[in-house]
């Protein structure tokens, strides 16, 4: 079995063990890796008819605010669009006490919505407009007999504009 030389020396070691021992970067592997985890079990928690918006939810964080008696933990979860949001924002309570009981100290959550500027799904370039197709002559027609039987209005002038349009007035 072929082994390379840098994992036969003694001053190889993996990059994991490095991370988790050189002072600031050691702190933030330990965040990230405290909200990953959080992130886990927050989408494990959502009831079970939420777990198409899983992709749309991610921890952004937890806020302490040590303002009042006690300190408050607020929970931040971002949404990808406001229907996610909104439909998170209703199970919250029920979410917040099902983190509670699995000894969470999180005291509050808040949902924000945050649309992925590098989602490869979100069309980002610039509007196109669709050729207008031809009314087909049946529609025409029918459109020019819903005219006749229009007494003058505003419904009357609008299907007009729609036949003259078309050549048809």
């Amino acid at each position: 079995m072929f082994t390379h030389h840098a994992l036969q020396t003694q001053a190889a070691k993996p990059l994991n063990d490095w991370l988790e021992k050189s002072g600031p970067v050691s702190s933030l592997m330990r965040t990230a890796r405290d909200l990953a985890s959080l992130e886990a079990e927050v989408l494990s928690l959502l009831p079970q008819g939420l777990q198409g918006l899983r992709s749309g939810i991610s921890v952004a964080g937890i806020k302490q605010d040590n303002r009042g008696p006690q300190t408050e933990h607020t929970l931040l979860l971002l949404a990808a669009n406001g229907a996610a949001a909104a439909r998170v924002r209703q199970v919250a309570p029920t979410l917040l006490s099902r983190l509670q009981q699995r000894g969470s100290q999180v005291t509050a959550i808040r949902v924000r919505v945050q649309p992925e500027a590098g989602r490869s799904d979100w069309d980002t370039g610039p509007v196109v407009r669709q050729r207008q197709r031809d009314m087909t002559p049946l529609g025409l027609t029918s459109m020019d007999e819903l005219s006749r039987s229009l007494p003058d209005s505003p419904l009357k002038a609008a299907v007009d504009a729609l036949l003259s349009r078309h050549g048809r007035r």
